[in-house]
C-alpha cells in the first residue's frame, strides 16, 4: 500500500495533475460552442417568437435559453401554463439569457418588447 501510495504522488508531481487540469479547461469552452453552435435565426412576429401558436421545446444543446438580438430589447421566457418571468434586457449582438437552468424538453415562447431579429440557442 505504502509503495502505490509514493508511486501516485510520484505521478502527480510529473505532470499527472497537469493531464486532468488540462482536460477539465478544454471540455467548458466545447459545451458552450455547441449550445451556440446550435443556435437558429429568430424574427419576432407581433413581438413573439415562435410565431403563435407555435412552441419551442428546450433541448439538451443548451442548459440556459440564450437569445443574441439585433438591437438592445426586452424578453420574458413563457411556459406551458402562459406564466412568463420576469422580462430581461439583452443587449444589441450580445448573448444574453432569457431563462437559466431549463429542463429539456420544455415548452416555452418568448415576448419582446419589440419586433427583433437576431439568434436563438436553446
Amino acid at each position: 500500500m505504502r509503495t502505490a501510495g509514493i508511486v501516485a504522488a510520484a505521478l502527480l508531481m510529473t505532470g499527472g495533475a497537469t493531464a486532468v487540469t488540462t482536460g477539465a479547461a478544454t471540455a467548458a469552452p466545447s459545451t458552450a460552442q455547441s449550445c451556440y453552435g446550435s443556435s437558429k435565426a429568430l424574427t419576432t412576429v407581433n413581438k413573439v417568437w415562435p410565431k403563435y401558436p407555435n412552441w419551442a421545446y428546450t433541448t439538451a444543446n443548451c442548459a440556459d435559453i440564450n437569445v443574441k438580438p439585433n438591437a438592445t430589447i426586452k424578453v420574458q421566457a413563457c411556459w406551458k401554463n402562459h406564466a412568463c418571468n420576469r422580462p430581461t434586457t439583452i443587449r444589441a449582438g450580445q448573448w444574453g439569457t432569457a431563462a437559466t437552468d431549463v429542463l429539456n424538453g420544455t415548452k416555452f415562447y418568448l415576448k419582446f418588447s419589440g419586433n427583433v431579429s437576431g439568434r436563438i440557442a436553446y
